[in-house]
């Protein structure tokens, strides 16, 4: 039977049994059954394998787990499979993120992809840390220094977080490894990231092989032991990347979570060992004494044949066959260096041999590709045979235990206990939504809103104040990039003039032209940003509903739906919600020249919409009190005493009064840096207040609950299959009667 064939085969068979199996449980829980305790965990035992195994056969895959310490050099041999310098493999813990690279046969299919995390995941990541921290584990201290990184780029992380899933096609490997060391080992962007997800044909020819590379189980962290213990459970092939040849401590570990895992086939049945750095080795008798205690150690612990065993260096692979970076070539050595060291282990004198056969990674390669066509069938079979075989006896003992308690007809006894328990269910739940009604009001009572004397709702001061701090650094930003090219431009002015060259009104206009452009795209950018605020506070609101419905999976997806499409929609609406009022702003005091026709045409065509921020204006410049005037006055209304006398009843000036120009190019640099200025003053100071963001945040907050509350019919039956998979959260509420589904 080919892989394909076995595949479809037991994926059929593996469904079958588990619908026996649930069937058989559900027999075992009718009253007075008497079913042994023992019989039940059995099929719970068997339950977790047999469906991550039916998952991996649905998705045609074939995982290989490639495991080891921080720093035993698994990055590298990765690297060295691939034939790319591309995994980073830095001195010092390199990787923060568990990646995952597939097999695909085309060009067109290649592609990173990167899964951030959720706010609950990034929350849980933060309470791990802080509890490893203030422990008196060897890691403590390395858990703090995450916990500094993570606070001194929380702008960085955060961005990540809410950008969501992102897919970066490529054509070369080499053309990814910017993204894919962003994500996976700088700490400004790794540690807000879940998995990266690296789709190549460089892999192996057979389709659907899966590498796992998942950071050193000595880490420190636990979110990396249970991930390799997760991982370990869930894979159809094991490679450990080990440097010392008698595996001790957290090796041992993974040897233990690959039996524990997988329980019906032996770890010798899936495993294999790449003695890594061999080139360190100092002689052919040290090699062979290193050689003869791995074997020996491995025989011992798992009986793993000689055969499973290959030794070689990755980084010397790299080095000699023209694929290492420079960071590699400087931890490793030159290939001078390497092949000396090589010939003085192997006692191989032929440079070709030493590259492919010394540095063992086609050896390697070798093994598992005669593995992946010739074994992992029978592997297969073996794995799942038991399963079965287990699941169909048990659930067989059960039925004849049931059908002796029942003998008339046992399904229908189970079938009448189960109409009477969902009336009781449907009972218990009327009581439960009152419940979580009166929380939920709470809640968005003590974290959402604040009621007014008056009675009127407003947002929370907190959010309102981050939602404002992130409109104002973007504003900072974007003038900053402005100013920078204002300054740019000013120095080709300046060059104009002292050519003799300059027509300042071309220049003004063209100058002002390109300030209109860059401003339209600054608009729509703070815009997105905003929605990026709506959607994070959203996603809070949300994570709360979710723990009132047990953590059900069902929730964000049918109040928010897919979180890009959401912010896209919000995105459109805080757009030409901001441009309502900040588009008047900005083509009056942009677009036209001081006194020209043009900024006359404009003012003429807004009409009383250039009047719309006056209302909202707070700051304390009585110039830019009344948006026209200051758009017929220009920077006279700042700095003139006299007409600041006669139309605002003050003397003083605004700020620091700049030189008067003295010719046409420094008129115009003064005329344009005023009004760049006045823009930023009214984004600042009325923009924010007059486009109504604070009630338009809570309009889209208070949309969520409601569509919440209305969807009571839907939580209904998701409370009841979550009841019927016997979500732990929601049995902890549950009344005893109805526990013992």
């Amino acid at each position: 039977m080919d892989w394909k064939t076995a595949s479809s085969y037991y994926e059929t068979r593996l469904s079958h049994a588990l619908t026996v199996l649930r069937h058989a449980l559900d027999l075992a829980k009718l009253p007075q059954a008497g079913v042994p305790g023992h019989l039940k965990e059995v099929l719970l035992e068997e339950e977790k394998p047999a469906r991550r195994q039916l998952e991996r056969l649905k998705k045609r895959e074939f995982r290989i787990a490639v495991v080891g310490l921080e720093k035993a050099g698994k990055s590298t041999f990765v690297n060295a499979w691939l034939d790319c310098d591309l995994l980073p493999a830095k001195a010092g813990r390199c990787t923060f993120t568990t990646t995952q690279i597939y097999s695909v046969e085309q060009d067109s299919q290649q592609r990173l992809e990167v899964e951030p995390k959720t706010e609950e995941q990034f929350t849980r990541l933060l309470h791990e840390l802080e509890s490893a921290s203030n422990s008196n584990s060897k890691h403590s201290d390395g858990a703090k220094q995450d916990l500094e990184t993570i606070r001194k780029y929380q702008d960085t992380l955060r961005q990540v977080r809410s950008e969501g899933r992102k897919t970066i096609p490529f054509t070369r490997l080499e053309d990814i490894n910017k993204d894919l060391n962003k994500y996976v080992a700088d700490e400004q962007y790794a540690h807000a990231v879940l998995e990266a997800r690296l789709y190549t044909n460089k892999l192996a020819q057979a389709e659907g092989i899966v590498f796992y590379d998942v950071p050193g189980l000595d880490s420190g962290l636990a979110k990396h032991i249970e991930e390799s213990r997760e991982m370990l459970s869930d894979c159809d092939a094991v490679i450990l990347v080990q440097r010392d040849p008698s595996p001790k401590g957290y090796e041992l570990k993974i040897v233990e979570f690959t039996e524990q895992g997988d329980k019906n086939v032996n770890v010798a049945d899936k495993f294999f060992v790449f003695l890594s750095r061999i080139d360190q080795l100092a002689s052919p008798a040290a090699l062979k004494e290193h050689l003869d205690e791995a074997s020996n150690r491995w025989h011992e612990i798992a009986k793993l044949s000689p055969e499973q065993i290959v030794h070689g260096s990755a980084g010397a692979y790299l080095v000699l066959n023209g694929f290492a970076n420079q960071q590699t070539l400087e931890s490793v050595g030159s290939p001078e260096e390497i092949l000396t060291k090589l010939n003085s282990v192997t006692g191989i004198e032929n440079e070709e041999v030493l590259k492919q056969d010394a540095t063992g990674i086609q050896e390697i390669k070798a093994r598992i590709t005669d593995y992946i066509n010739n074994k992992r069938v029978t592997v297969l079979q073996k794995r799942c045979e038991a399963i079965i075989e287990n699941i169909l006896t048990t659930s067989k003992e059960i039925f004849d235990i049931v059908s002796k308690r029942y003998s008339e007809n046992p399904a229908e006894a189970k079938r009448l206990q189960e109409n009477q328990r969902r009336i009781e269910f449907s009972q218990w739940w009327e009581e439960k939504w009152k419940t979580i009604k009166a929380d939920l009001s709470d809640y968005y009572n003590d974290n959402i809103w604040n009621s007014t004397a008056e009675g009127e709702e407003s947002l929370n001061s907190d959010i309102v104040e981050k939602f404002r701090s992130r409109y104002l650094q973007d504003i900072e930003t974007k003038i900053e990039e402005i100013r920078t090219n204002t300054e740019q431009r000013k120095q080709q002015i300046f060059k104009e003039n002292n050519s003799g060259v300059f027509d300042a009104k071309l220049t003004d206009y063209n100058w002002r032209k390109e300030l209109s452009a860059t401003i339209s795209i600054f608009l729509v950018d703070i815009a997105h940003n905003l929605a990026l605020e709506i959607k994070e506070e959203a996603l809070k609101l949300v994570d709360y509903l979710t723990t009132l419905l047990w953590k059900t999976q069902e929730l964000e997806q049918r109040l928010i739906g897919n979180p890009e499409e959401f912010v896209e929609v919000l995105s459109r609406s805080l757009t030409a919600l901001f441009l309502r009022f900040a588009r008047p702003v900005a083509d009056s005091l942009i677009r036209g020249p001081l006194g020209s026709e043009t900024r006359q045409r404009i003012v003429k065509r807004l009409g009383a919409d250039i009047e719309l921020v006056d209302n909202y204006y707070s700051g304390e410049e009585k110039a830019f009190s009344v948006l026209k005037r200051y758009v017929n006055r220009g920077s006279k209304l700042l700095y003139d005493p006299k007409l600041r006398h006669e139309l605002l009843g003050i003397r003083d000036v605004s700020g620091d009064v700049p030189p008067k120009p003295t010719n046409s190019a420094e008129e115009v640099i003064l005329e344009v840096e005023t009004d760049i200025k006045a823009f930023e003053t009214y984004l600042r100071l009325a923009i924010f207040e007059a486009a109504g963001f604070e009630q338009f945040c809570l309009q889209e907050l208070d949309q969520l609950r409601d569509r919440f509350i209305q969807y009571e019919a839907v939580w209904r039956g998701v409370a009841q299959n979550e009841w019927l998979e016997e979500n732990p959260l929601l049995m902890a509420e549950m009344p005893e009667h109805l526990k013992a589904h």
